[in-house]
């Protein structure tokens, strides 16, 4: 005769006692892992600088949509680059200058709109520029009240942005408190700031 197998044991279900207590001891294990990963050196270290670094990218979104500090130069030279034709007003819309000043010879490209007189030389021009960099974000003609970024000023805006949006949405998740989270966060404003230093 072959051995009868053997049979599982049929399965209690756990009382809402049972049950209740082995949830509590689960959150309690949880909380001790966070309470031991918040006092590493490592969460510390990354966490305020963290901190630093969304400063830092809220001090690069101010720059460029509010504060700036304005130089005020002459145009020495102004190469256009036309769009369409305005009949109304007889004349092709400026798209992009290049604008090259007494204080930037390289040339200072901007974005325009809304803009058909071409600026002549020794005009008057404003260049704004963040107070800690010295990175140029607008420019501003003496003879047109509208602000112009510039050409790296969109990329800029955008990357920073990004950063910030997707970077609270992650502490929003999980409140930095997991290894992966705070390294993404790192990652993206680290990523970002340089972006705004460099470029």
């Amino acid at each position: 005769m072959q051995d009868e197998q053997t049979k599982r044991k049929p399965r209690i279900p756990l009382s809402k006692e049972e049950l209740f207590y082995v949830k509590e001891i689960k959150k309690f294990k949880e909380q001790h892992k966070v309470e031991v990963f918040k006092k590493t050196n490592f969460y510390k270290i990354l966490n305020t600088t963290n901190v630093v670094l969304a400063g830092f990218l809220s001090y690069c979104l101010l720059s460029i949509l509010i504060c700036c500090h304005w130089n005020e130069t002459k145009i020495i030279n102004a190469e256009c680059h036309y769009g369409p034709y305005n009949r109304l007003l007889n004349a092709r819309e400026i798209i992009e200058i290049e604008l090259h000043t007494l204080n930037n010879n390289d040339g200072v490209t901007i974005k325009t709109s809304d803009l058909f007189q071409v600026p002549k030389q020794n005009d008057i021009a404003f260049i704004g520029t963040d107070f800690v960099f010295n990175k140029i974000i607008k420019v501003k003609l003496a003879n047109q009240n509208q602000t112009y970024w510039h050409i790296y000023t969109y990329p800029k805006f955008i990357v920073c942005l990004f950063a910030m949006c997707f970077g609270f949405f992650i502490y929003k998740v999980n409140k930095h408190l997991s290894i992966n989270g705070l390294l993404t966060v790192f990652g993206l404003f680290t990523l970002a700031s340089l972006y705004f230093i460099l470029i």
